[in-house]
């Protein structure tokens, strides 16, 4: 079938009465990433995905440590536009022998492509809380590059963890059952600051949905803003700065739930008067 020939299709299903929806449900595997569904949690989406099982996501690391000669040539090489108000803040807000705890960060990307842009203060601690897969790959590589600032934890085990000065998370608060807020009260130790990076976010609504990725179905949470804002605020946090890239999420028959972007927010903790 030519392209033209396509498109005239594609055309003539978006006149249809949900069109649109049809359209994205028929072209989901073509699409690549796509998303069906609209729920009230984590748990209720979970029982709607295609697999069921615990950590799903975590089928993405296993690939990358299986794969991890072509993971190294571009593991310095991970920043996109859309980074740079998080590598703003990081470049002013790490101090000499700081303590980094970072929710997400896969096998270490982040670590190793943003020391491109500045230098690393000395005593630097980056330790980055993930799935298993991930830890144990990120492991790897660390220790190939002998590289000691970097360390990995099991995300199940960060409260065990000594006390950060920043907390970040990119891209990855969407897939977990918890709040932002809820995570960081569960520290040891308030994190002066908190950098909350590529998050999928509706001003006012606050719902899940399924996310397929090829390979797995995973639950994706879509946070309201003001929620978000309001209970960070009450953790005793305070707004510094935020920041959105146009990113559309559209989930077939709830059209009216569309969101537009993906935002980003820095915290800092209120002084104690």
């Amino acid at each position: 079938m030519n392209k033209a020939l396509k498109n005239r299709i594609i055309n003539s299903i978006e006149l249809l009465p949900y069109g649109h929806d049809l359209y994205l449900h028929m072209a989901r595997k073509r699409l690549g990433i796509t998303y069906r569904g609209v729920y009230d949690s984590f748990h209720e989406a979970q029982q709607q995905a295609i697999s069921q099982l615990a950590n799903e996501y975590d089928v993405i690391n296993q690939n990358k440590g299986e794969h991890l000669e072509q993971e190294l040539p571009v593991l310095d090489k991970r920043v996109l536009d859309i980074d740079y108000p998080l590598l703003f803040w990081l470049s002013r807000l790490m101090q000499p022998s700081q303590r980094l705890l970072e929710l997400g960060g896969s096998i270490g990307q982040g670590f190793y492509s943003f020391e491109n842009f500045f230098s690393y203060p000395d005593g630097l601690q980056w330790v980055i809380a993930e799935l298993p897969a991930a830890v144990e790959a990120g492991r790897k590589i660390a220790s190939q590059k002998d590289e000691t600032r970097l360390a990995f934890i099991d995300s199940n085990d960060m409260d065990e963890e000594d006390a950060a000065d920043i907390f970040m998370t990119a891209g990855t608060l969407q897939y977990m059952d918890t709040t932002i807020a809820e995570t960081v009260s569960q520290l040891q130790r308030l994190p002066k600051h908190v950098l909350v990076h590529n998050l999928p976010s509706h001003p006012t609504e606050d719902f899940w949905t399924l996310q397929y990725l090829e390979v797995c179905e995973v639950p994706y949470h879509i946070s309201s803003q003001a929620n978000l804002v309001s209970d960070m605020e009450k953790a005793g946090y305070r707004l510094v700065d935020r920041w959105k890239n146009p990113r559309r999420i559209e989930i077939p028959y709830y059209l009216e739930k569309t969101v537009e972007h993906y935002h980003g927010f820095y915290f800092t903790v209120n002084d104690p008067k």
